[in-house]
């Protein structure tokens, strides 16, 4: 975690940086900073990429998991399996924030990979004063993630959720949706055309 906390406060640097408080921050204290780009690109239902100031800024929704898409070898052809609605849950938020401009509270920066330099910032998502990452819950593209949320959140996010279930909106159609966390991916072989 202080590895991302740094890079955080690199990229702090040289975004546009509107407000911001120690790396230290703790949940449930605040943001550890604020800022304000354009939405690049969207890899998932709960993950967006932002542009700020020339910077591409790899953003998962703080307290949202969207279904997992469908994963592709690019070199192998093969694939891991996806989850359903996780194509409508990608569109959803696509359509949201896509070539939008937004700010992003950044509550944490976690490091996939040893060695990655670039962090994934963790952050609550607003376009136009719109929470996105409520939006997204409460119109049932994703579970609340516990993980790592602050007492004074997790009630409007499990509030959202639940309407959504109660709504039977998106993902909550579904007789038994299973939550990414539970879901296991099958590894498949592409099917090639002959040639």
């Amino acid at each position: 975690m202080k590895t991302g906390r740094c890079l955080l406060a690199l990229l702090s640097c040289l975004c546009l940086v509107i407000t911001s408080q120690p790396a230290s921050a703790q949940h449930g204290s605040g943001p550890v900073s604020i800022l304000e780009g354009l939405v690049v690109g969207v890899t998932e239902g709960d993950r967006i990429t932002i542009n700020c100031l020339g910077n591409e800024i790899p953003v998962r929704l703080y307290g949202v998991a969207a279904p997992q898409t469908v994963k592709i070898d690019k070199f192998t052809g093969w694939y891991k399996t996806g989850q359903p609605y996780a194509e409508d849950a990608f569109r959803a938020l696509s359509t949201k924030v896509l070539h939008q401009q937004v700010r992003v509270e950044i509550w944490d920066v976690v490091v996939l990979k040893k060695g990655d330099p670039k962090g994934l910032a963790v952050a609550v998502v607003y376009q136009d004063g719109r929470n996105i990452n409520l939006e997204m819950l409460s119109e049932g593209w994703g579970w609340v993630y516990r993980k790592s949320m602050n007492s004074v959140d997790l009630p409007h996010y499990l509030a959202a959720e639940k309407l959504a279930r109660a709504r039977k909106n998106g993902l909550w159609l579904q007789d038994n949706p299973v939550a990414p966390w539970h879901f296991e991916p099958r590894l498949r072989a592409a099917v090639r055309k002959p040639a």
